[in-house]
């Protein structure tokens, strides 16, 4: 199985360039069960000339989707809220083609309860969380729809709950964390993928930064604290103006095969020239031994002092973000997220009236 990054796809004609994506490098994705996370909602009405980030995808992607085998689909995300009147088509439309979807629902236990696929004879059990911060400038829910947050206690004590019922069952969990544009994991979410593992999950994986941040093996674990956008074109959203950076053109799609729990690193690059897209494969490398991962993870093994060090002196973002250390300093953690809203409003207040940039 392979497990991609955000996927938004806008029109008819964005979906065409996802699809030959997929017709380009199918050496890599042929038979192979795919997981996404679906940023933004199914919507063909034309939202493009908002001002602000709003993020969807177009119906034609489904087609995509159903040749690519998507199996399952993350919501756990803060642009589900975008367009949270879709939330009801939208899932209509993973039912029609059999898509498993989690992370957002009707109820905060229905977006909580985990989607459940096969890759082959193995049972597949994937959780999707997304971190409250990031849900700053939105209600929760809206419109009756609930984007599942983190909740560590209660993920930990699930996590081990079906491990007992599902002895076979391999357990993913699939986040939306971290902070835009920044190329290391908060010493926090480090500490809290281990936790992960130690309660049963098989493999940790993060999406949400728009660039990848590493990842490592954990005991028989795997984790990967960002894999990058897979497929999010520049220039289509907020009437044109929401790009990203150069360095977060790299991208990384994780393969894993759950039986024998080897784990392959595909890295791709993303082009865009002349209103076009498209993904050049760059190299394809086992997960312990693949260079471009060890580049972009040069803390792993280090232990949480080390890597508190390495963190505070190597972050990208700085400016008015604290630096978040331990999942259970409840109240800390609290005030820091307080502090990050209060930034993030401002730096959406900034881009609106074209102060800054979008991403940046």
């Amino acid at each position: 199985m392979i497990i991609l990054g955000d996927i938004a796809s806008p029109n008819a004609a964005s979906s065409a360039e996802l699809k030959n994506v997929f017709l380009q490098h199918a050496a890599t994705f042929n038979n192979q069960a795919v997981v996404c996370n679906f940023e933004g909602l199914i919507c063909d009405d034309i939202v493009s000339n908002t001002t602000t980030p709003v993020l969807y995808n177009h119906s034609s992607v489904m087609d995509v989707f159903k040749y690519a085998n998507v199996k399952a689909v993350g919501l756990a995300n803060n642009h589900t809220l975008d367009l949270p009147e879709y939330f009801g088509n939208t899932i209509n439309s993973f039912s029609e083609q059999k898509i498993a979807y989690t992370g957002a629902g009707n109820s905060t236990k229905n977006a909580a309860k985990p989607a459940i696929f096969f890759d082959g004879d193995t049972e597949i059990v994937l959780f999707n969380f997304c971190w409250d911060f990031l849900l700053y400038h939105q209600k929760n829910p809206t419109s009756n729809v609930f984007v599942a947050e983190i909740n560590m206690p209660q993920l930990l004590q699930d996590i081990g709950i079906l491990k007992g019922a599902k002895p076979a069952a391999k357990i993913i969990v699939y986040l939306h964390w971290s902070f835009d544009l920044e190329i290391l994991p908060f010493p926090m979410f480090r500490q809290m993928a281990k936790a992960m593992i130690d309660a049963g999950a098989n493999a940790v994986i993060g999406t949400h930064s728009h660039c990848v941040q590493g990842g490592e093996k954990y005991k028989d674990g795997y984790i990967v604290y960002s894999l990058g956008n897979f497929f999010l074109p520049h220039n289509a959203f907020a009437n044109g103006k929401l790009t990203f950076p150069d360095f977060s053109r790299l991208q990384m799609a994780w393969e894993w095969d759950p039986v024998s729990n080897q784990s392959v690193c595909h890295w791709f690059q993303y082009k865009n020239d002349d209103g076009r897209n498209w993904l050049e494969m760059l190299e394809s490398s086992p997960f312990e031994s693949s260079p471009l991962l060890k580049k972009h993870s040069p803390y792993a093994k280090a232990d949480d002092k080390t890597y508190l060090a390495y963190f505070r002196l190597n972050r990208r973002k700085k400016f008015l973000v604290p630096v978040y250390q331990n999942y259970h300093d409840v109240y800390k953690n609290s005030f820091y997220t307080g502090l990050l809203k209060s930034r993030g409003r401002l730096a959406r207040f900034l881009a609106k009236h074209n102060f800054r940039k979008w991403q940046s």
